[in-house]
């Protein structure tokens, strides 16, 4: 009797606002492409789609309800030891995929186990808000201003998952606490060592001249939706949470860390184009109908596709896409004191080094005509933590020079403290820090 092949399941996870039309042609010429391309083994490709759009719900129901989907297939009889599944997911649904994968390897329940886990091949997320997006902070203000006014306006988008995928939200917050937390180490390690992950970032050069206003430079480093340094996952952080500390304590540079986890690739697509088949309108995420019988079709995700499942080395394809300027900063403070306090008191100053202004510096913060440059939420679950953030660009890149500033952190009736944070172009960068009472 002759062996059956492996089987390799592929999920496509769609993202905020969406449904499996999302995707395209993605399914059929994916299937095809793979299935010719490596006759050792069957693809099956599986859209799954979950309750976008419900206000009730958060990122982590939707993991829970893309889990039932997932475990269709791994729960059944005819799913082997020796059979693979990877998941590609636009947008918010690599936000539910990463959840997924991580309350599955540590066994959370109402998630799948971690020998599910142990059959994850590829992950490949495109256009996935890792940190946050300010399509998601417009969205719900314009959700807020509906409910205010009473008005019933039938948008795609849920309360909740707005919420979470807005800079500085919890979510976001545990994101970058599991990266960062010793405890979670050896499942970090795990994965960093078995997954194979691939971080699609789209910038849409058509846009370029809207790049002032999105960007805060003469270039678009944004996909319609989704800024670059939030679509990389890897990140800079800088941690200093003691309990005791004098006025105007400094943290220095040398306590910057870096989290390698993934990847990246840059393309030249739309978040989301209404004119998908068109040469100069991709969709990062929608693949054109030719790509189902031409592997190397003019789309420029695709290729990067199935070359990453197949396991071929990934390399960018397009190097006119470079030089890159702009980065994300976010600041979490933590309050310790006994009664509730004011975020509204917390201020933040950006300086050079030697505590200089930043006028003439290297280093843009929040420009006057850039759309949502900086702003501050107020953590829900974790009483006393106030998020900041900061979106800018670094002028001239000045090669293996670290680029750095100085944070200023105060705080009515707090110490003051001094932060030292490097800055990386196409980056996002973390300051976990606490204000202890005079």
């Amino acid at each position: 009797m002759l062996h059956k092949k492996p089987k390799h399941f592929i999920f496509l996870i769609h993202g905020i606002g969406g449904n499996k039309t999302h995707f395209g042609y993605m399914a059929k010429a994916l299937s095809r492409i793979l299935n010719q391309k490596d006759p050792t083994t069957k693809y099956f490709i599986k859209n799954i789609e979950y309750d976008t759009g419900n206000n009730e719900k958060t990122p982590y129901d939707f993991a829970k309800d893309i889990d039932l989907e997932i475990k269709k297939v791994t729960a059944s009889g005819k799913f082997k030891k020796e059979d693979k599944i990877s998941l590609i997911m636009h947008s918010q649904g690599g936000l539910i995929g990463s959840i997924w994968m991580f309350q599955s390897l540590m066994a959370t329940p109402g998630y799948s186990t971690p020998k599910t886990i142990e059959h994850l091949d590829a992950f490949i997320t495109l256009g996935t808000p890792f940190w946050g997006a300010k399509t998601a902070r417009w969205g719900k203000e314009i959700k807020n201003l509906t409910d205010k006014l009473g008005v019933d306006v039938p948008l795609p988008y849920g309360k909740q998952e707005l919420e979470q995928m807005t800079f500085g939200s919890d979510m976001i917050y545990d994101f970058r606490m599991a990266m960062m937390d010793p405890q979670y180490q050896k499942h970090i390690d795990y994965l960093r060592t078995n997954v194979r992950f691939l971080n699609i970032v789209g910038v849409a050069d058509l846009l370029n001249p809207l790049g002032i206003f999105v960007s805060g430079t003469g270039k678009y480093e944004d996909d319609g939706a989704v800024p670059l340094a939030s679509a990389r996952f890897d990140f800079l952080f800088s941690q200093s949470i003691k309990e005791q500390y004098e006025d105007q304590d400094r943290v220095s540079l040398k306590q910057v860390q870096e989290i390698k986890m993934a990847p990246y690739v840059v393309v030249n697509a739309m978040h989301r184009s209404p004119l998908p088949e068109l040469d100069n309108f991709a969709g990062i995420a929608q693949i054109k109908k030719d790509c189902i019988k031409n592997a190397n079709c003019k789309h420029p995700t695709f290729p990067y596709l199935w070359k990453h499942i197949l396991g071929h080395d990934i390399k960018q394809l397009d190097e006119s896409l470079g030089d890159f300027k702009t980065f994300l900063l976010d600041v979490n403070v933590r309050v310790q004191s006994e009664q509730e306090y004011p975020c509204r008191d917390i201020k933040i100053d950006l300086l050079k080094l030697n505590g200089d202004p930043l006028d003439k510096a290297n280093i843009e913060v929040s420009k006057f005509f850039e759309f949502y440059s900086k702003g501050k939420n107020v953590s829900k679950k974790y009483p006393n933590q106030c998020r900041f953030y900061f979106t800018g660009s670094i002028k001239k890149s000045l090669g293996n020079r670290q680029e750095a500033v100085l944070l200023k952190i105060a705080g009515k009736n707090l110490k003051t403290r001094f932060v030292e944070i490097q800055l990386k172009e196409t980056y996002s960068s973390f300051v976990d820090v606490n204000l202890v009472e005079k």
